[in-house]
């Protein structure tokens, strides 16, 4: 059985069924015409006109002009004819069919277009509510969008679920009101949503991220999209919005943020030099502390070859190292490790370091990162403890042949009674000496420093000071200030047992100066004793006379005079300013 849906297919899609339809209402019509002929034997078309308008509005424009030639057709039978005559015998007979087949065929015409103009306004009402339909289901099964729509002030005139999530308010709360509910009181006083609306209704649409507010009060990100809606003439209707919460977007956006600028921070601020190049070897990345090691300020080492603060004999071994690293991905050079890299300053300067290097995959992009520790105080530092142990073994071996001298001499002059007190004294001046050495870490002494040395015994045995130390700075070499102290030790160990020293008014004054016209320049000093016991020349030579002429013309290239006045001793010594003796500066 052929259903109702199938029939009017047919109806529509085959020609056959609406001529046959026409073909039938003609003939019914002719049936009646012939029946009412008394009737209508003046208006011979009556029941025609009907029939033909029928079939335009059930069948079309087609089967209608079909049905007007067929009535007129049968209008001319003979057997149909009210007068019983055929057709066309007369003018006014033909007249009236002429004006039934104009007549007809316009009625039909019309009535075909009116019928298809109608058909065609019931089947886009029929499409725009099935589409509004599909639409609001559509929005309504949104959840993760706002989708609401607004009238021309700006009052709320659809809400969906997703709007109901988001923002909290359900659609009976909200429909009416104006859509400034959902913006922040800073942004309501500021008339911004109103802004808002004029923006999209003069440029058609209007976008922003910034925050809104929830049924709860709450604040929260949103990506806001306006849409102006208007008629067919134009004419502005409202506003359709969307809003999607952008809160973990932001959230996370922000979290990278300050984790980028934390890795920045610790970048800029680390004391060792790091720096990125890429694939090609070029330098994405140049830190402030790589800014101060090399000299190269960092608008010009980006994009400049690593090679560049590279001494050039290095390149060729710096390139096999890299292609290797990154091959592999393992370095044969760890920070620390042993043997000395070489970086190169701006202005030429090579210098020693220490390197790191790691690479990573960023977006598909091979970065390598090296970090650098220039270690030239470290080197410097090392070769400096190296000197000072060489000189240390030097030295100590120096204090020994010192010590060992001074053991023999004392047991040649002393008598045996006075060898341990006159040994032990001297060893300790010889270790005082030592200390002020150790206080400027062995690089020398000043002079004064020396001379006072020599007194530091007799500190605080009279109420008056019993010497004078006068003269310009000068600056001794290790060996040279242990010389002098033990010359300055002996002397005030003499003067105390046989010269100024050695009553209770005894002075000694103590001067040094510079003579510029000598060649080389020499330093004059002066060891005067006044007001102590008259002196007369020994009878032989001691320890004290032997260091004089021998230590000073050994170490210090001087030479000394002695002059036994009985007034008071005076020792005269005549010093070159050499690197051992130099003005202090």
């Amino acid at each position: 059985m052929i259903s109702a849906r199938t029939g009017a297919g047919l109806w529509k899609l085959h020609w056959a069924f609406r001529y046959g339809f026409a073909l039938f209402i003609v003939a019914t019509a002719a049936v009646a015409r012939h029946l009412l002929r008394e009737q209508l034997a003046a208006l011979p078309y009556a029941v025609f006109y009907p029939a033909i308008l029928l079939v335009a509005s059930l069948a079309g424009v087609g089967p209608a002009m079909f049905a007007t030639v067929t009535a007129a057709a049968c209008a001319q039978i003979p057997i149909i004819l009210v007068s019983g005559t055929f057709a066309g015998e007369n003018t006014s007979d033909i007249i009236r069919l002429l004006a039934f087949i104009t007549l007809a065929t316009v009625s039909a015409v019309a009535l075909a277009l009116l019928r298809a103009g109608r058909r065609k306004r019931m089947l886009a009402e029929h499409a725009l509510h099935d589409s509004e339909e599909r639409f609001h289901k559509l929005v309504d099964g949104v959840q993760d969008y706002a989708i609401f729509m607004l009238d021309r002030q700006g009052r709320v005139a659809s809400w969906n679920i997703g709007a109901q999530r988001i923002e909290g308010w359900s659609a009976n709360e909200i429909l009416g009101q104006d859509v400034s509910r959902v913006f922040p009181v800073e942004a309501r006083d500021s008339g911004r949503p109103r802004q808002q609306l004029e923006i999209a209704a003069a440029q058609g649409s209007f976008r922003e991220e910034a925050e809104r507010v929830r049924k709860d009060g709450s604040r929260f990100w949103a990506d806001v999209a306006i849409t102006a809606l208007h008629d067919e003439n134009g004419e502005l209707r409202g506003y359709a919005q969307v809003i999607r919460d952008i809160s973990e977007r932001k959230r996370a956006s922000r979290d990278m943020a300050e984790s980028r600028s934390r890795l920045a921070s610790v970048v800029e601020s680390a004391m060792d030099a790091i720096i990125t190049v890429d694939a090609n070897q070029r330098i994405v990345l140049f830190n402030n502390a790589a800014v101060v090691m090399f000299g190269q300020p960092e608008s010009e080492a980006l994009g400049m070859p690593l090679e560049q603060i590279i001494p050039q004999r290095f390149h060729a071994a710096h390139a096999v190292h890299i292609a290797g690293f990154a091959r592999t991905g393992v370095t044969n050079r760890p920070m620390g490790q042993p043997g000395t890299l070489i970086g190169l300053r701006r202005n030429g300067e090579e210098f020693p370091v220490e390197a790191s290097i790691s690479q990573s995959d960023v977006n598909g992009r091979k970065l390598f990162t090296v970090i650098l520790r220039d270690i030239t105080a470290r080197k410097r530092a090392q070769e400096h403890q190296a000197l000072l142990l060489r000189e240390l073994a030097h030295r100590v071996k120096n204090t020994l042949a010192v010590v060992q001298s001074i053991a023999a001499q004392t047991r040649r002059f002393a008598a045996p009674e006075q060898f341990y007190d006159t040994l032990t004294a001297r060893l300790a001046a010889l270790g005082i000496a030592h200390d002020l050495l150790t206080r400027s870490d062995w690089e020398g002494a000043a002079l004064a420093e020396v001379v006072r040395l020599g007194f530091a015994p007799y500190e605080g045995l009279s109420s008056e000071p019993r010497w004078t130390i006068e003269g310009p700075k000068l600056w001794l070499a290790p060996n040279e200030a242990v010389t002098l102290s033990l010359v300055f030790h002996e002397l005030a160990t003499n003067a105390a047992k046989f010269g100024a020293l050695s009553n209770t008014c005894g002075r000694i004054e103590v001067r040094w100066d510079l003579d510029a016209d000598d060649k080389p320049a020499e330093v004059r000093m002066v060891w005067r004793e006044s007001h102590g016991p008259k002196v007369s020349p020994p009878a032989a030579g001691g320890f004290g006379s032997r260091l004089l002429e021998r230590a000073l013309a050994h170490e210090l290239g001087g030479q000394t005079e002695v002059d036994f006045a009985e007034a008071g001793v005076e020792y005269r010594l005549r010093l070159p300013l050499s690197p051992k003796v130099r003005v202090q500066s």
